[in-house]
């Protein structure tokens, strides 16, 4: 049987890797874990996964965590059914409510599309590197939509956002402390899961959130 194996993070789409982080916690079976992975990023029923050969299954796994463990450059804009998201086009401009909302979306992974359905939206008008995106609304659909985006675009568009607010946001000791404490409670999640090397985007999510902290200070 062949099976499509992911080759790019940006094949793997933010729902699947929800869905991933909610298998690899703290105390999972290994052999669930390997035919969950399988499921969920190569879309094969787990009966069927349950029958591959335990060293083809191995394998496919150490291929689909490599993948997960590529880091992707920010990308300000990208294509999704026929329609260009852009990301916020200046974090400054940002309303109250579209932070509040960004903010509670990074909270947790499970919430992570709530986040990019602020962070990006469909472009209205692009001129060459100018673009503006269209305003921001809660919207369950935008969210939903959100869940199909490649991760890597996602995953990166995170770090750039944190980057960004701790210039921004530099003076304020409270955010500083709240972000520092977020970052810390990541990278502690990461290291009691059994199977770290699918974690690549929480992990480097949250180093940077770390040295960002030090960075301000110095």
């Amino acid at each position: 049987m062949k099976i499509q194996v992911p080759t790019n993070i940006n094949d793997i789409t933010l729902e699947q890797f929800q869905k991933y982080s909610l298998v690899n916690v703290e105390g999972a079976d290994k052999e669930f874990l390997t035919h969950k992975t399988i499921e969920i990023f190569c879309d094969v029923d787990i009966k069927t996964v349950a029958k591959f050969p335990i060293k083809d299954a191995k394998e496919i796994v150490e291929d689909i965590n490599a993948v997960l463990g590529q880091e992707q450059k920010f990308t300000d804009r990208f294509e999704m059914d026929g329609v260009t998201y852009g990301f916020l086009p200046v974090l400054e401009d940002m309303s109250l409510g579209e932070y509040i909302d960004l903010e509670e979306g990074l909270k947790d992974t499970k919430e992570f599309h709530k986040a990019a359905a602020v962070m990006f939206r469909p472009v209205t008008k692009s001129v060459r590197e100018l673009y503006s995106i269209e305003g921001y609304e809660a919207s369950l659909e935008a969210q939903r939509a959100m869940k199909k985006a490649p991760i890597g675009i996602i995953s990166s568009a995170i770090v750039f956002f944190y980057n960004i607010v701790n210039v921004l946001l530099k003076d304020s000791p409270s955010y500083s402390k709240n972000l520092e404490e977020t970052a810390k409670t990541i990278l502690e999640k990461d290291s009691l899961q059994p199977n770290t090397d699918g974690l690549a985007a929480y992990t480097h999510l949250a180093k940077v959130m770390l040295l960002s902290m030090e960075k301000l200070r110095n």
